[in-house]
């Protein structure tokens, strides 16, 4: 396998404005709010243990079997025949053959059961750093559309560590309050990412740590009214969420929604802690205590419940960001082992999810539109 690989800066292309599904799309003027009715509990498949589906891999986990590898290999092939830069994957030119159906599977599983899954047993390290990237966007472009995950307009991410100490190079600063924690070896706490589908594919392992975990926010909601159901009447209430400088020039550096929604049947989460804890670095911005020990009380209530698995190699990891949180332990690399996972954002189609989504209005975009392009780097920067 080759190990460097330059971006393909190439290959940018315009932001699109307006993409299906952007549930996301908060108002950066105003506070976010949806007037409803929350009910006393949660029921359904969205509705999990952890700690049992931890003891029972079978019901969450999909191995690969070897037709499903030579699909993928096809489509590969069939993709880099045509000369495309891999910021134009698409379902179309991107063939999966029978594989098809076991992606179409787990999209309908994302919204119609736990919300989660993993594929296993991808040979990557078989192939250069570009042909990781078409595997894993051509797979993805079958779930949903890429979507920016930075101000870089990066709609392929990496999770390496780039600040001082890293095995490889040091960009970041990692007691900069901007500096994304998926850019460093920090813990990263239970949060929900600003998309509908995230999406990770291990590269490589680091030494030590960097235990993925995930709970459904579901199970949560109906554990903190169970527990702490002060804390559930905190959560509807509007949050502050600092940006990190990923803005336009025009708008606020922070914005103003509540953790939990309750929209149509559906409960939605939103939640990052480290969004939170720093929006205090802004002049006249203040927050309560109380909402400081409401996040702490729910990650330590998470750490216990929820599903812990170590990504192996080839792991794809699918986790639905409606009614998910998901986390990672702290890390550790070496020259021999440094971890590094690629990463997608997706955004579904409304007719594939079928939900009517809060905050989806047209004139309203939190997709680093103001960008103007969307960039595939080979190589985390």
């Amino acid at each position: 396998m080759s190990a460097a690989v330059h971006n393909t800066t190439d290959s940018d292309k315009p932001a699109q404005a307006n993409e299906p599904g952007k549930w996301r799309s908060f108002s950066t003027q105003d506070e976010n709010a949806v007037a409803a009715v929350f009910p006393d509990r949660v029921t359904g498949p969205s509705v999990w243990d952890g700690k049992y589906l931890e003891n029972h891999p079978e019901e969450w986990i999909y191995y690969l079997t070897e037709d499903d590898i030579k699909d993928i290999d096809s489509g590969l092939k069939h993709f880099n025949s045509l000369n495309l830069p891999l910021i134009e994957i698409k379902e179309t030119n991107f063939p999966l053959g029978n594989f098809t159906k076991i992606i179409k599977k787990h999209q309908e599983d994302f919204f119609k059961g736990t919300g989660f899954g993993l594929l296993r047993g991808f040979p990557i390290t078989k192939y250069d750093r570009k042909d990781q990237a078409a595997i894993f966007m051509g797979i993805g472009s079958y779930i949903g559309t890429l979507k920016p995950q930075n101000a870089k307009g990066h709609v392929l991410g990496h999770i390496k560590d780039l600040t001082t100490g890293s095995t490889t190079k040091s960009v970041y600063n990692v007691d900069d309050p901007t500096t994304r924690i998926y850019a460093t070896r920090k813990a990263q706490p239970f949060h929900a990412d600003g998309t509908d589908i995230v999406a990770l594919l291990c590269l490589s392992e680091g030494e030590s740590g960097g235990l993925s975990s995930v709970i459904s926010s579901h199970t949560l909601y109906n554990r903190l009214s169970d527990l702490r159901p002060d804390i559930v009447e905190l959560l509807k209430q509007a949050w502050l969420w600092d940006k990190k400088g990923e803005h336009g020039p025009n708008e606020a550096p922070y914005l103003a929604a509540p953790p939990i929604v309750f929209h149509k049947d559906h409960l939605f989460t939103f939640w990052g802690p480290h969004f939170y804890e720093t929006v205090t670095r802004f002049p006249g911005v203040t927050v309560e205590a109380e909402k400081f020990e409401a996040m702490e009380y729910v990650q330590k209530l998470c750490e216990r419940e929820a599903l812990n698995m170590r990504l192996e190699v080839g792991d794809i990891q699918l986790v639905q960001n409606y009614q998910l949180l998901h986390a990672r332990t702290a890390y550790t690399d070496s020259p021999e082992k440094t971890r590094h996972l690629l990463r997608l954002w997706l955004m579904v189609n409304d007719r594939d999810v079928r939900w009517s989504m809060p905050y989806a209005k047209d004139d309203v975009n939190y997709d680093y539109a103001y960008l103007g392009k969307q960039t595939v780097p080979l190589e985390a920067e």
